[in-house]
């Protein structure tokens, strides 16, 4: 196997300021404080991208610790969006499935995979939530949502069969092809106060419910634009599948 060349950070004094202001001078998975040794992380574990996007500032004890897998690339990756995030008027909170209502649950260690359970419709329905920091009302206007079919092979077992904040409301969209995007304008748009928190929900659907069930596997990229030129997006989600992979794994049986 074949390692990636390391190419030097440009500007690395420059880059590494910008990442520990990203993170507020504090490691953001063990909130270390001792920033004079921290270290730069390479997300996608490619030492030649050096974008600041896939670059992440944090103690040498948490790096090592995602080095040796006790701290999984999907936390990394959804760590870097909340610090992203953070440094927008309008903050992404909390992603669920709304089981109640669709065929779907989440897998038990990744928050954002979830499977089909066909007890229900097959049709995703998840719920978002946001806050909106800033000093002025804003507008949810439109839905940006990009599909990649992830390849078909083995996968684990499958499963048979305070104040409350709730919908504001329920927008569709449909699932793209495969490597596309649409984007929906919202006829009802969300008008959000100032300082106020709102939740809605989105429902995916197809031609074909068929089209959800395993083993069809998916990769979804959201993004929310608000006043219609102000895009946010979230961690990557998963449909039944708990990682993200180009290829399928080979599996030898003894």
């Amino acid at each position: 196997m074949n390692k990636k060349n390391r190419i030097p950070i440009p500007q690395h004094n420059k880059t590494k300021a910008f990442l520990q202001q990203e993170v507020n001078s504090e490691c953001p998975f063990c909130e270390n404080k001792d920033v004079g040794h921290f270290e730069i992380h390479h997300i996608d574990e490619n030492p030649s991208n050096n974008d600041v996007t896939n670059l992440i500032l944090l103690c040498p004890i948490c790096h090592s610790k995602i080095t040796k897998g006790d701290i999984k690339n999907e936390s990394v990756i959804k760590v870097k969006q909340e610090l992203k995030n953070k440094k927008s008027d309008i903050q992404f909170i909390s992603l669920s499935i709304d089981s109640e209502n669709c065929g779907w649950i989440a897998y038990e260690n990744n928050p954002f995979a979830f499977q089909a359970i066909k007890l229900k419709s097959l049709f995703p329905i998840f719920n978002f939530t946001f806050i909106n920091n800033s000093n002025k009302t804003i507008l949810l206007t439109n839905i940006s949502l990009s599909n990649k079919h992830l390849p078909i092979g083995l996968s684990g077992p499958y499963i048979p069969l305070p104040n409350i904040l709730r919908p504001l409301i329920k927008y569709q969209t449909k699932l793209p092809a495969d490597k596309k995007t649409v984007n929906t304008q919202l006829a009802d748009e969300i008008e959000v106060p100032q300082g106020r928190a709102f939740k809605f929900q989105v429902e995916v659907f197809s031609e074909a419910m068929e089209a959800f069930s395993p083993p069809n596997k998916y990769a979804l990229n959201f993004k929310f634009g608000f006043n219609n030129d102000n895009y946010i997006d979230i961690p990557m989600i998963l449909l039944n599948s708990e990682e993200y992979y180009e290829k399928l794994k080979f599996i030898g049986l003894s």
